[in-house]
């Protein structure tokens, strides 16, 4: 640097300028080199945002498709857990009654039906289930549980059973209650959606269905089977004790056959279950490969960074050298 010409004012302001210059310099690849970012993208781009805005477009999207995966896997994960449990539930039961049905032994019979209350207590909360504030099996009304209590349903069922002539008459009421459309079950028990969840979309590619809902006709067969022993089991109707065991029979082995609905349920939940963890998996794939072309773009070199950050440093020492040996300049020294 040649200062020859300048004067003395004139050397110190482009000293200072020079110096802030280099500060800035190095304030900015202190930063890269920390966040491993260019500071100035505009400059590194040419002003060309284009690509770098499609890539934060396709990042945002598969962000979003990562929240709903995420929701959609603990509702599943009930579903799944609401299904085993009821399954439990009703394949005992169901194994109970009808074993204790085949013996001449009244007392054993009474001391399995004891439960029934409690099984249908049970089952109305495993499909009132809630996740995240969500009612797993309302169909598209998942802010409204699908079922009143099991007492309140056993108050219709005893409307019924008082009106029944007799144990057949009462049966045939209340399956038609449970099944017929517009029935009471319809009007006065389910309380959730006609429409079930579908074509909900995990991915650009994908799309799951959530179809289980509480008025499925499997859950109310069960609902219906367990009604019926919880009448018998209260006195709620009289029942002579042969047709009693007949009766007990039947619906122990509608509980069984049931059974079979819930673990197909079961294993079309583990397929919507595998779909969203494959998603999940290409989605974070995706996710990697698109960081590295953004990174691509923004990303500063931190081998390039730190070469330019010496660089400046040894200028920055230059320059603080060079200032101290001018400013101790003195006009004797120079008229010597």
């Amino acid at each position: 640097m040649n200062y020859g010409n300048l004067s003395d004012l004139g050397q110190n302001m482009m000293l200072r300028r020079q110096g802030a210059g280099l500060k800035t310099t190095l304030a900015k690849l202190t930063s890269e080199l920390t966040t491993g970012n260019k500071q100035n993208l505009t400059s590194h781009v040419r002003g060309d945002f284009g690509p770098l805005a499609g890539l934060e477009g396709s990042l945002s999207r598969l962000d979003g498709f990562a929240l709903g995966r995420s929701d959609l896997q603990l509702r599943v994960s009930g579903l799944q857990t609401s299904l085993a449990a009821m399954q439990t539930t009703v394949a005992a039961f169901g194994t109970d009654l009808t074993a204790a049905a085949s013996l001449e032994q009244p007392d054993v019979l009474d001391a399995k039906l004891a439960s029934a209350s409690g099984r249908m207590s049970q089952v109305v909360s495993f499909l009132n289930t809630q996740v995240s504030g969500q009612f797993l099996f309302s169909g598209m009304a998942t802010g409204q549980a699908p079922l009143v209590s099991s007492e309140d349903i056993m108050l219709h069922i005893n409307g019924l059973a008082a009106s029944a002539t007799d144990i057949a008459d009462f049966t045939t009421q209340v399956d038609a209650w449970f099944q017929d459309v517009g029935g009471g079950f319809e009007t006065l028990v389910y309380g959730g959606s006609d429409q079930s969840q579908s074509g909900i979309a995990i991915s650009e590619q994908h799309k799951i269905d959530l179809p289980l809902k509480a008025d499925d006709q499997a859950f109310r067969a069960i609902l219906r089977d367990l009604a019926v022993a919880t009448a018998i089991s209260e006195g709620t109707i009289a029942v002579p004790q042969d047709e009693k065991r007949n009766v007990l029979s039947q619906v122990g082995q509608g509980l069984i056959a049931s059974e079979q609905a819930l673990i197909a349920m079961q294993r079309d939940t583990g397929v919507t279950e595998r779909l969203l963890t494959e998603a999940d998996v290409a989605g974070r794939v995706e996710r990697g490969i698109l960081d590295m072309a953004r990174s691509k773009i923004t990303g500063a070199d931190p081998y390039e960074t730190a070469s330019a950050l010496e660089a400046v440093q040894f200028q920055i020492e230059t320059l603080y050298v060079l200032t101290a040996r001018t400013s101790q300049l003195r006009l004797s020294d120079y008229l010597r």
